[in-house]
């Protein structure tokens, strides 16, 4: 029973950081919370047994566990700068030196970045945020600095290096507009590294800057197995919204063809320089937005989709695109319950069977719901 684990993660910035919701509860209780939601949820849209949601799959960690570190900078007129995320239902920065769900050496590195901060005059006051991620070495990190501006400033760039050591490589991101989106168009290199490697079914999968991967690689495995056990084997693997290709190089030894359709740059580019350094002879990238590709996917026989959305779900056109098929089995990841509960109806009413929708715990501490849905037909 899940409810059987009784580890409880604390954090001093709790009470007022909006991150983290499910502090201090037990972590059993999250995962129980979290099914019990998921199934709320999907009831909404869909005629559902409690049997086709099995408990939630664990992480291995409970905290340490996040490879990203995405920070508001705020800066007081007196020169103090706080370096953390908006305290709940508010825009005030809550200051994180001691976030409890970073990797360690992310939160050395956030750490030695605030002293700088606060040290230093030599940082611009349209400094707005970091994005500060790494890959399966920690100690290999990438930096994005977004600032308020339509110009490139003056940034003290080697006093960053020689104050983080795990700093590989430094972009930056102007984006004079502000607003919820936090990194909006190029991202500029301008020291180092470009990307983070993960390893990943045998190869190391490059990711830039600005492509997306997931901030909890120690489930990677687990998605991975959960989906070639149900997808099976086959002459053709159709990966939707493919991003820089992870769950169908996971896969390719299972399908004689791995078509990935993805359309943020970054990330076909990505994809592209794995398969090259991978020598991967099976996996062809279509770089176009889904809907570009519409007449080329109906053209394919596949044996078996992936769909692996955004927040927003799947387009319409997609969803038309999946029942049109020759797929048997699809597998799709979600990161929203409620955009999930509504595509699910939509393939279900044309003749998919919904035969599990399991929440993946990718997040713990927080209110995150990641579900991997199985249908068959």
């Amino acid at each position: 029973m899940t409810l059987s684990d009784t580890r409880i993660v604390d954090c001093p910035h709790g009470e007022a950081c909006g991150a983290c919701s499910f502090l201090r509860r037990p972590y059993g209780e999250q995962l129980e919370r979290k099914r019990n939601r998921l199934i709320d949820v999907l009831k909404e849209t869909l005629r559902l047994h409690p049997r086709q949601v099995p408990p939630t799959v664990p992480s291995p960690e409970v905290d340490g566990y996040r490879n990203r570190a995405k920070m508001t900078i705020s800066t007081s007129r007196e020169r103090r700068s706080a370096l953390g995320y908006f305290q709940r239902k508010s825009r005030t920065v809550v200051d994180a030196p001691d976030c409890t769900v970073l990797v360690p050496e992310l939160l050395e590195t956030t750490r030695q970045l605030r002293r700088l901060l606060n040290t230093s005059d030599r940082f611009p006051f349209n400094l707005r945020h970091i994005d500060l991620r790494c890959g399966t070495d920690p100690t290999r990190q990438h930096l994005t600095l977004v600032v308020k501006s339509e110009q490139m400033p003056r940034l003290p760039i080697e006093s960053i290096v020689d104050a983080c050591p795990h700093i590989v490589g430094i972009g930056v991101n102007l984006n004079p507009k502000g607003g919820a989106q936090v990194i909006k168009g190029r991202i500029e290199p301008v020291h180092g590294a470009r990307e983070v490697f993960v390893d990943c079914a045998g190869l190391s999968v490059r990711v830039s800057p600005g492509s997306f991967f997931q901030v909890n690689l120690g489930l990677l495995p687990e998605i991975h197995s959960r989906m070639a056990e149900f997808l099976g084997r086959g002459n053709l693997l159709l990966d939707l919204y493919a991003g820089v290709g992870t769950h169908g190089f996971a896969l390719r030894d299972r399908f004689k063809r791995v078509l990935c359709v993805e359309g943020v740059r970054s990330a076909v580019a990505d994809a592209k320089a794995t398969i090259k350094s991978g020598r991967i002879d099976n996996i062809e990238i279509l770089a176009n937005p889904i809907h570009r590709t519409i007449r080329r996917l109906r053209s394919e026989k596949a044996d078996a989709i992936i769909l692996n959305p955004s927040a927003a779900g799947a387009e319409p056109p997609v969803l038309e695109t999946v029942i049109e098929s020759s797929a048997r089995s699809l597998a799709y990841l979600s990161c929203d319950p409620k955009t999930l509960g509504r595509d699910l109806a939509v393939l279900v009413d044309r003749g998919f069977d919904l035969v599990t929708a399991q929440a993946v715990d990718m997040m713990p501490q927080t209110r995150q719901i990641e579900t991997l849905a199985l249908l068959r037909r």
